[in-house]
């Protein structure tokens, strides 16, 4: 019935406009993390060519601003501006500068690209990859893996066994303190009989730094992501200066711009906590994005959509269905 209300909606322009207008008191911030060429069809990715046309949609009727520019606006007048959409990205893929960056610059339009510094760097994954990798390389069929003090034994037989593994893995690891995922990891890793390469496939590698100043020149702004991309609240207190802080001053020392903005990894229920937020502020951050709740904003936990290559969840997204089901269901 949801997905009937749907189609019938986001089909007329006159019931998108009413629903826009009934929820347009805030902007819409959207996020990536993955793209794919065109008419390739990846799981998690948005293909160049559903890009092209989610932007030519969103051109229609929306203005497009940079989360940094978001936040000034915030700032200056005290409330947030209406009528417009932010693109963000996170982690800092390469196919960011190679399947989304060519469909952006030839509109001319602004996004947000969030990375993470280490990985940019070249010599270090990101560790849901890592997991990834493992999986998909290694030669068992089955396995036996220590999680929250029992034992599991998976099935690895297919790809569908293989994605359900990946997910409880990286469910364990975000609830898990930074040195017992690192060990977790190490664990997968050795129980699986996979060796890591010393830097990241094509298939896992981030932008280079070149990459990063040209798309900067073109009108992307480059965010802070952390050093290593970690849960923020599972590490200690000098880390957790470090992974924010010094991420910040590392893109300003290597783009030679100010950073104003900034994104928590994963952004899931407890991933961050007032200490965290304070240490954000205190490395002198403007704003950053928090999670899915679009009923609440906070230049600190800023909340987003997710994005991926369905078309009809992405307009009804963007004309503000997914705020109003949200706050109806928050009211409820």
């Amino acid at each position: 019935m949801r997905q009937r209300l749907k189609r019938i909606i986001t089909d007329s322009r006159l019931l998108l406009h009413i629903l826009n207008r009934s929820t347009g008191n805030f902007p819409k911030v959207m996020v990536y993390h993955r793209f794919a060429p065109s008419g390739v069809a990846v799981p998690h990715r948005v293909s160049a060519d559903i890009f092209a046309w989610q932007l030519d949609t969103i051109q229609k009727d929306f203005d497009v601003i940079s989360f940094g520019d978001c936040i000034a606006r915030f700032l200056h007048h005290g409330f947030w501006p209406k009528g417009c959409v932010v693109l963000t990205v996170d982690d800092g893929y390469s196919d960011m500068y190679e399947w989304a960056w060519p469909e952006l610059a030839r509109r001319k339009m602004p996004a947000t690209f969030f990375v993470t510094t280490r990985f940019v760097d070249g010599s270090f994954w990101l560790w849901p990859d890592q997991l990834e990798y493992a999986l998909n390389q290694t030669d068992c069929t089955s396995c036996s893996v220590s999680i929250a003090g029992e034992q599991v034994l998976l099935s690895l037989k297919n790809e569908s066994e293989r994605s359900s593994a990946w997910q409880l893995f990286i469910s364990h690891c975000i609830r898990s303190e930074e040195n017992q995922r690192l060990s977790f990891i190490r664990q997968v890793l050795e129980l699986l009989a996979v060796e890591l390469p010393s830097t990241p496939p094509p298939e896992y590698c981030a932008v280079s730094w070149d990459h990063l100043r040209e798309m900067q020149r073109g009108g992307i702004e480059i965010g802070g992501h952390t050093m290593s991309h970690p849960i923020l609240s599972k590490i200690s207190p000098e880390s957790l200066d470090r992974e924010i802080g010094t991420c910040k001053q590392i893109l300003e020392e290597r783009l030679g711009n100010p950073v104003r903005s900034f994104c928590y990894p994963n952004s899931g229920p407890g991933d961050i906590n007032n200490d965290v937020i304070a240490a954000v502020d205190r490395a002198g951050y403007s704003g950053a994005v928090f999670g899915t709740d679009l009923a609440s904003w906070d230049r600190f936990q800023t909340p987003r959509m997710g994005i991926n290559d369905n078309c009809i969840d992405f307009v009804w997204k963007l004309y503000g269905g997914e705020s109003l089901a949200y706050r109806t269901r928050k009211v409820k």
